[in-house]
């Protein structure tokens, strides 16, 4: 036996044994969303089905589902905008004391949701804003100052001189922020409304209060409703659900992919 071959075994065996518990939990989750009988076992299903796909789209499902949609979509655009809006003249104006300021919102954003759920909450009671359009207002507030960071960053590394040559040909502020600022910019703001349409995706607690009816609730709340419904546990609806909760997300990373992959590109001006 040559030198090293032991210790190589051992790592491929180590590896493959972390590989089988790592794709374990998915094999689970495919057999039993597939398994028209599912029981919860990790088994080769007797007949293969979409009936529980079926279910996990139709119904209270198919609503929680649109419901997801509407919150995490207009969350994330509703980020984005404000933050166009708020990080560009951050970006451009010499304000005393900005990144004070800015560093101050990323550090109350650090406090734990709960710490702030109460006053949020008598807010939005108040303003009669206890439904969808609530939760989409309250998280985009709470995304707000991640938003501005990245998207001052972004916006810092755009030299002003294409602005001010774009300015001297006549371009309004519009135009400018329109067709230029944005549209070198698009890498960060994918990677914004990325994040804000993931975290608003998997909020939890602020539907579950702002909601408060099975009708209304996004796919995050229905997947903990869906747990012992009618005193029963469907593996394969539960798995199917899974499945169906996890693919936007996924879809929308492959959709923003080569914008993300774009980065911090530099850009420039020759003299």
């Amino acid at each position: 036996m040559e030198p090293g071959t032991a210790p190589s075994r051992v790592l491929s065996l180590g590896l493959a044994f972390m590989a089988l518990i790592w794709v374990s939990p998915f094999a689970w989750l495919f057999t039993n969303a597939f398994d028209p009988a599912a029981t919860g076992r990790l088994a080769i299903p007797q007949s293969i089905g979409l009936e529980n796909f079926a279910s996990a789209v139709s119904g209270n499902a198919g609503q929680q589902f649109l419901n997801s949609l509407l919150i995490a979509a207009g969350t994330a655009t509703l980020s984005v905008l404000v933050g166009i809006a708020a990080a560009y003249p951050l970006s451009r104006l010499r304000i005393p004391g900005r990144n004070a300021f800015l560093w101050t919102l990323v550090l109350l954003r650090m406090l734990p949701s709960i710490g702030v759920l109460v006053p949020i909450y008598f807010a939005a009671q108040r303003g009669g804003l206890l439904n969808q359009l609530g939760v989409i207002i309250a998280l985009a507030i709470l995304n707000l100052p991640f938003t501005l960071l990245l998207l001052k960053n972004f916006f810092d590394t755009i030299p002003i001189e294409l602005e001010e040559a774009a300015y001297v040909d006549g371009a309004s502020l519009w135009q400018i922020v329109t067709r230029i600022v944005i549209p070198m910019s698009r890498a960060g703001i994918a990677v914004v409304w990325f994040f804000s349409f993931t975290g608003a995706w998997n909020e939890f607690l602020l539907p579950l209060i702002f909601s408060r009816v099975e009708a209304a609730f996004p796919m995050s709340v229905g997947l903990y409703a869906a747990f012992g419904l009618q005193g029963a546990i469907d593996y394969g609806f539960l798995a199917a659900f899974s499945i169906v909760y996890a693919a936007p997300a996924v879809g929308v990373y492959f959709l923003l992919r080569r914008n993300m992959n774009t980065g911090f590109a530099g850009v420039g001006v020759k003299g």
